[in-house]
């Protein structure tokens, strides 16, 4: 196990991923009303954000109280969950034989296929899988109808992108069920009924990163966010951080460089980053927002010659971000359970089948159950389960089964 900071040894104790598909730019509608741009090199926004200093009382130094109430937000998050995040059971099973279809993103959603089948089996429900690498979001809406889907899952996409699409399928009586993204689910009005690891956790996300890195840094990181901002559940995760900083860390810095989507489908990303650790040489930390911006950013820095001056890490590693902690190249990352998400959006189709509420409406659930992977033993306890991935709580399935009765 890493050593804690020597900064805690003498300091009292004084005080939650991966996007997929495409989003509009509504990013502004969660930026800080201090938020400005400082510099546009070779095209790419670096928004500073300073962080606003906590106002000291006259007997506790803010540093070392910062320190401490982000040591406390670490120790809750050091250990792998082993609980789901629903505890109310259904009030009766699930008939069998419904249809759901799960329109799979272009990017990262094929970690979700087998957590669907899953699920789906669990209740002896049938799963049809529309990728939309080859049919696009409105098409593979109108597929799902038509081979008679109950139930749409989908994740990441703006429903005003897929508006006319949602409207037919709520003329058929087929709800939409998604996560990662901020729309609130509202059935009578929009048609979706779950929206999980939304904009909450995504914000409880980088909260937990930004208070790791305030601990392991002494209360001293100026940090780069590399994020793209036209995903409002990633500009969620940026506020949550931003939030942390300005609350535990007066010494800390904290900006972000943001970047497109095709950038990061262009493998652009890893150049943009070293461009802005050149421009400013004050920077130690790198803050990736999700593993798909990781790739190749390692690499770039050491190519650079950056590596001893700047540490890096993430949120929502995947399993070449696992095997990196365990070279010691990311100081750490969290993990994103999205097949747990899976079994959330499934667990909303069981519950509008029988006709329950589903909880927090759908939206106003707990942030997933995440935790930070911080040692080499850690990240290789997770690489060596069948999947690579932190799935979830070791025993969620058979807590998912036990909630809709049929365990």
């Amino acid at each position: 196990m890493k050593k804690r900071p020597a900064w805690l040894l003498a300091t009292p104790l004084l005080l939650v991923t991966v996007t997929s598909a495409c989003s509009d730019d509504n990013s502004d509608s969660l930026s800080s009303p201090g938020s400005e741009s400082a510099a546009v090199e070779d095209g790419q926004e670096i928004i500073n954000e300073p962080t606003s200093q906590t106002e000291p009382t006259t007997d506790i130094n803010p540093v070392a109280a910062g320190l401490a109430r982000a040591q406390q937000v670490v120790d809750r998050h050091s250990m792998a969950p082993n609980q789901i995040t629903v505890t109310e059971p259904v009030s009766s099973a699930p008939e069998s034989g419904k249809t759901v279809a799960w329109i799979a993103c272009e990017i990262t959603c094929a970690t979700f296929n087998p957590a669907f089948q899953d699920a789906t089996d669990a209740l002896d429900w049938d799963l049809e899988i529309i990728s939309v690498a080859t049919v696009g979001n409105n098409t593979a809406i109108l597929q799902a109808l038509d081979i008679g889907a109950d139930f749409i899952a989908i994740t990441g996409t703006p429903p005003a992108t897929i508006a006319e699409e949602i409207t037919i399928a709520q003329e058929r009586g087929v709800g939409i069920f998604m996560c990662f993204d901020t729309t609130i689910p509202d059935p009578a009005n929009n048609n979706i009924y779950t929206n999980c690891a939304g904009e909450a956790s995504l914000y409880a996300a980088g909260e937990i990163h930004a208070n790791k890195v305030i601990v392991e840094s002494g209360g001293n990181a100026n940090v780069l966010m590399i994020n793209i901002v036209d995903f409002d559940i990633l500009v969620a995760q940026r506020e949550g951080a931003k939030a942390a900083y300005a609350e535990n860390c007066p010494n800390c810095t904290f900006q972000e460089l943001a970047v497109t989507l095709d950038q990061l489908l262009t493998a652009g990303v890893p150049e943009a980053t070293v461009s802005a650790l050149l421009t400013d040489d004050s920077i130690n930390w790198v803050h990736i927002a999700t593993a798909g911006m990781a790739y190749g950013i390692l690499d770039a820095l050491d190519k650079a010659g950056l590596s001893e001056r700047v540490k890096v890490a993430g949120v929502g590693s995947d399993a070449a971000g696992l095997a990196d902690i365990v070279t010691g190249r990311y100081e750490f990352w969290t993990v994103n359970p999205v097949k747990y998400s899976a079994w959330l959006m499934v667990d909303g189709m069981v519950r509008t089948s029988v006709g329950d509420t589903i909880p927090g409406n759908g939206h106003n659930t707990p942030p997933l159950p995440t935790y930070i992977v911080d040692t080499a033993d850690e990240a290789q306890k997770i690489l060596d389960t069948p999947e690579q991935d932190f799935s979830g709580p070791a025993t969620m399935k058979d807590q998912f089964k036990a909630l809709w009765g049929i365990g």
